[in-house]
């Protein structure tokens, strides 16, 4: 059995174990069962071909909140995620459940710490993100979906606003975030974040190791570390910025300094019911030293969002890499009720979106299409 197999299973004894003998005057307890049912009919034209994809997905969620005395309380959540997809160019269809997430948190007035599969994800950009570690988040999904991490952290929030975080993973040997290499097995991840207060904003550093396992380009093991400066400001124009250094301890790869930088803007324009834009600017570039950042890959995107009216809801987004004149677009209109949510979109990516800093390579849209989802939570 896997470590994380067994910390699963040590997660979900603990829910069951969730009224402790002796605290039943002092406890009020709540249980609730949600979940989101969300499918989708696609059509691709990719090199001459087209490709129909049909799918959907099924996440039923079980929590739980138990209130404490002195304004602290615990809940936990545990939700799975069951899949199914047929694709006309394969001609084959593929289905799967796992953990989407199980958590336990326990939270005080200024604290919180949560054990188990959860989501970890901070930094101020919204596209283009340096700061996409542990999570895949694609700006183009309409369930905003991603996979969950397991391990534990901690959040100690100030009462000047200021904040700090320290994690510790364990049992993630898929590649998560930015990953291009997996996670040694058997070894855990070790990082940290602190985040303090500016006059209209906000600064932080933040920063990560971890064993990166044995596989091309390094066939041995070696240390990972990461290092990350953001911040954001809010004075008319709201600004943001986000720097990272990531070194990689192996002479297997000659360039192992990566330094990755987005800068970013947003405005909402009083234009109709208000026009919101974002623009960001990505730079990557790897070098032999902490100086050197060698040839560098520069790309820019935007995100124009516009309210219709209370249900209805238009994006656009596009994506320019400066490199190699490669462009991607994408346009959704969005009906949201209580529970449920209609999405329309249409997109032209140059490649797989796992290859560019746009998109998750979770994303399954490639070359000129349509996509239609519906999406019902209860």
């Amino acid at each position: 059995m896997k470590h994380a197999d067994i910390i699963q299973w040590v997660l979900l004894l603990l829910i069951s174990l969730w009224h402790p003998p002796g605290w039943e005057s002092a406890l009020a307890q709540s249980v609730d069962f949600s979940g989101q049912l969300s499918v989708w009919i696609q059509e691709n034209h990719d090199d001459g071909r087209t490709t129909h994809l049909l799918g959907g997905r099924y996440i039923p969620r079980l929590s739980m909140n138990m209130d404490l005395t002195g304004e602290r309380f615990i809940d936990a959540e545990v939700s799975v995620n069951a899949f199914w997809y047929a694709d006309t160019r394969m001609d084959n269809d593929q289905y799967d459940a796992d953990f989407h997430r199980a958590v336990v948190r326990y939270a005080t007035p200024q604290t919180t710490t949560r054990i188990g599969l959860q989501k970890i994800n901070f930094g101020p950009a919204r596209i283009l993100r340096s700061l996409r570690w542990f999570d895949r988040l694609d700006p183009t999904d309409p369930q905003q979906f991603t996979d969950g991490v397991w391990g534990g952290l901690f959040r100690y929030n100030a009462l000047n606003n200021a904040n700090a975080w320290l994690w510790i993973l364990y049992g993630n040997e898929d590649l998560k975030g930015m990953d291009q290499l997996p996670t040694s097995e058997d070894r855990p991840e070790f990082g940290g974040r602190f985040q303090y207060p500016v006059p209209a904003g906000e600064i932080a550093v933040t920063a990560h190791t971890r064993q990166v396992g044995g596989d091309r380009p390094a066939p041995d093991e070696f240390t990972e570390n990461r290092y990350a400066l953001d911040g954001s400001w809010d004075v008319t124009v709201g600004t943001w910025f986000e720097a990272v250094l990531v070194q990689q301890t192996t002479p297997a790869i000659h360039d192992n300094y990566l330094h990755l930088a987005t800068l970013g803007a947003d405005y909402t324009f009083s234009i109709g019911n208000g026009l919101h834009l974002t623009l960001e600017h990505f730079v990557a570039a790897a070098g032999g030293h902490p100086l050197d950042t060698g040839e560098t890959v520069h790309a820019t995107a935007f995100s124009l969002d516009y309210p219709l009216n209370i249900l209805d809801n238009v994006t656009a987004l596009g994506f320019y890499n400066w490199d190699d004149n490669t462009h991607a677009q994408h346009v959704e209109w969005r009906r949201t009720y209580d529970r449920v949510t209609f999405s329309l979109s249409g997109f032209s990516y140059p490649q797989a979106p796992g290859d560019t800093a746009m998109f998750s390579s979770t994303s399954s849209v490639e070359g000129v299409g349509a996509q239609f989802m519906i999406i019902f939570n209860h």
